[in-house]
């Protein structure tokens, strides 16, 4: 047979509250936002998203605006660079063929100028001889293309002239295509093609 061997408590042993008291106290209650509240959170969080995204857009915008105003800048300095070079390139008198090629020189690269240079010395003396001259005025011009510092334009171009051979002036249109290269905040005429 067995004995049940009772314990009694001692005073060292703390007390123990029985189990059954914590599990049947009720949960602690949590307050749930409103649904009008949780319209409102959601009403601000689109439209954070929604300023967001038109910040994003607008700064696109400003950037393709930039871009476009310095696309068109480029073209008109282009289109002015090549009326100024083609009437250079028009304009002569035979008192004075030098101040031709002086103009040119300021608005041509190095290659240009040593072309240039080579037919002034055959045509020259013949302008001398028949005591040519030459006034050019531009009659429209467009340009044709710009890809980073080269550009091509197209010159329209009425030259009047005159020499000792003819008793008046005479008028010659001429097409003229430009090809210019950037140098530094100008552009230079490095080539061009009689059409």
């Amino acid at each position: 047979m067995t004995t049940a061997v009772r314990s009694t408590p001692s005073l060292d042993d703390e007390p123990t509250e029985p189990t059954e008291a914590v599990a049947s106290a009720p949960p602690p209650r949590t307050r749930r936002p409103s649904p009008r509240v949780l319209a409102a959170a959601l009403v601000a969080v689109l439209a954070a998203a929604v300023i967001g995204f038109l910040a994003v857009q607008l700064q696109h915008s400003r950037a393709d605006v930039y871009r476009l105003e310095a696309a068109q800048t480029t073209q008109a300095q282009v289109l002015e660079r090549a009326r100024e070079l083609a009437v250079a390139l028009t304009t002569y008198d035979y008192r004075d063929l030098g101040a031709q090629q002086r103009q040119l020189a300021q608005g041509s690269t190095d290659a240009f100028q040593q072309k240039f240079a080579e037919t002034n010395k055959t045509l020259g003396p013949m302008f001398t001889q028949l005591e040519a001259s030459a006034k050019g005025t531009v009659v429209d011009a467009a340009v044709q293309q710009v890809r980073g510092d080269l550009a091509t334009a197209l010159v329209f171009v009425d030259q009047e002239a005159s020499s000792k051979q003819s008793a008046k002036p005479t008028t010659q249109a001429s097409r003229l295509r430009l090809h210019l290269v950037r140098h530094g905040d100008t552009w230079l005429l490095d080539s061009v093609d009689l059409l």
